[in-house]
């Protein structure tokens, strides 16, 4: 008995539709494979996410007893600083303030600007240190960088005054234990229509 011939042409059609479900067969499992490289690659991304996180988060507990002492040197700074109740008491905020600041500071004459004609008494200025707002801009080797907007109650022979905010620039040196640099940069307002601005 003879097989029956089957045209080339038939030949042709079942070797592509042969190698057409092969090739469908083998997207497949190419889409396939990238899905899972994909999932791969976004676990690979979040773990690392985590892991700079947690290493972020490692330095602040490594960098937070310099900022505690940032904060503590401001305190007693500010407080020497702006808290003054007469002409006396405003021109003793160098020698005040002397144990926290660095040699350098502390011979600011810009900073610790002299009341020559007593405006002070004259004014019956009296003023309170309310409190500081730090922002730490760098941290390196023993040194803490900050933006520091500190609150200021000023008031006018005994009548209530109103708070202002000043903008100073800081340095902290942990080595010596003492604030480096403080540079006044103005005065803080809230306009009307909420925009900030510095004076």
């Amino acid at each position: 008995m003879k097989m029956p011939k089957i045209p080339s042409t038939k030949w042709f059609y079942l070797i592509t539709s042969g190698l057409s479900v092969v090739a469908i067969v083998m997207g497949c499992v190419f889409m396939l494979n990238g899905a899972n490289h994909q999932t791969e690659r976004k676990q690979q991304q979040v773990h690392l996410k985590q892991q700079q996180t947690q290493r972020k988060l490692s330095k602040f507990e490594r960098e937070r007893p310099l900022y505690s002492r940032t904060e503590e040197r401001l305190d007693t700074f500010m407080s020497a600083y702006f808290n003054y109740d007469d002409q006396k008491a405003y021109n003793h905020r160098r020698q005040a303030a002397k144990k926290v600041v660095s040699p350098a500071v502390y011979d600011n004459r810009r900073l610790f600007k002299e009341d020559k004609y007593s405006k002070t008494r004259q004014l019956g200025l009296q003023s309170t240190f309310v409190k500081n707002h730090i922002v730490p801009t760098k941290i390196t080797n023993q040194q803490l960088e900050a933006t520091v907007y500190t609150t200021q109650e000023l008031n006018f022979e005994d009548e209530e005054g109103q708070d202002t905010i000043k903008v100073f620039q800081v340095t902290y040196d942990g080595k010596t234990d003492k604030l480096v640099k403080i540079d006044q940069q103005g005065v803080y307002n809230i306009a009307v229509d909420s925009t900030e601005t510095v004076d």
